[in-house]
């Protein structure tokens, strides 16, 4: 292993322009696959064996009506009560009620719980219930219940969307987080090597890996589930190893040259020992990733799935440097 490592490093850093546009060919292709024949994430799943999935098949199954995953309308009367506007309500939760993936919408007003009606009267909580999470559902939905809630709030009713119901389209933005870490690594290996080509290196090789991982995962996404927060643990996981990878290398081959090797003499020794340690790390981090299947729950599995494809890529894209500072 050792000897052929060595001989890929040196014949990477003879090579190393046909390398680099190789790796540019190969990303860019899978983006181009991931753009068109990708899946989507989702973000409906369950936990087969608990109790509470238990419970919830037994509702689904002989009381329909009492099944589904919660969410509620909430009715805010600005001036006087809720039961002013009776029919209104009474109307909107009919609208609710028949939009798809709805089970059932309770009208409050209508029912003998005072517990969805403050005491003063001027909040109602209408219980909906749907057939999938309703974190799963996108934007799009949001335009549909809109227009069904639209009536009541033209009443004067202020309107809004609790529990699952106010989690419908909603998805976080990773990217400001994500690029503040990027920012903050430049700065941290900037201040170790100091020189900008020794310290950008690990972080562009990084970028690529981890962005060739996520287009492999968007393409797996289309044969298997995967939830919707595993773009984000796989990249935290994989810009963490792949920095790190890339760090081993260029901190080896700069010792060497210091030493007074030649640049091909230096990447395939580099590679030939700090690349087989990055070996043995990466694999030894997949293997324990992917130990989350042990759990039992298929969506904590597909976390440790995404994130074991990343860092593999990252591993295979480890890469002797080439420069000589």
């Amino acid at each position: 292993m050792h000897a052929f490592l060595e001989r890929l490093g040196r014949a990477a850093a003879r090579r190393h322009w046909s390398v680099i546009a190789g790796w540019l060919v190969i990303v860019v292709g899978l983006f181009v696959l991931r753009s068109a024949f990708g899946g989507t994430f989702v973000n409906n799943y369950t936990v087969p064996g608990s109790e509470s999935s238990a419970g919830l098949n037994i509702l689904n199954k002989d009381f329909a009506s009492a099944g589904g995953y919660s969410g509620s309308i909430v009715f805010h009367a600005k001036s006087g009560t809720v039961a002013e506007h009776a029919d209104v309500v009474k109307s909107t939760m009919d609208a609710v009620g028949k939009l798809p993936d709805v089970v059932t919408a309770v009208d409050p007003l209508t029912t003998s719980q005072s517990a969805y009606i403050s005491k003063d009267g001027t909040i109602a909580n209408a219980p909906v219930s749907f057939s999938v999470v309703p974190a799963s559902l996108d934007k799009s939905y949001v335009g549909k219940l809109d227009p069904a809630v639209q009536p009541a709030r033209a009443a004067g009713l202020q309107v809004e969307y609790g529990g699952g119901a106010g989690q419908i389209g909603k998805q976080a933005n990773d990217g400001p987080s994500e690029a503040i870490g990027l920012a903050l690594a430049l700065l941290l290996l900037f201040l170790m090597f100091r020189s900008v080509v020794a310290s950008g290196l690990p972080l562009v090789a990084a970028v690529f890996s981890v962005g060739g991982g996520l287009a492999i995962l968007g393409l797996l996404a289309a044969v298997k589930d995967f939830p919707v927060s595993a773009p984000t643990v796989a990249t935290l996981l994989g810009l963490g190893v792949a920095i790190d990878y890339g760090l081993f290398l260029v901190s080896r081959h700069r010792e060497q040259l210091d030493d007074g090797m030649d640049v091909e003499q230096s990447a395939g020794h580099a590679e030939s020992t700090s690349g087989a340690a990055i070996l043995v790390a990466g694999g030894t981090v997949v293997i324990a990733i992917l130990g989350l299947y042990v759990s039992g729950v298929p969506f904590v599995g597909a976390l440790g799935l995404s994130s074991a494809i990343v860092v593999a890529v990252t591993v295979l894209a480890a890469r002797s440097p080439y420069s000589r500072r």
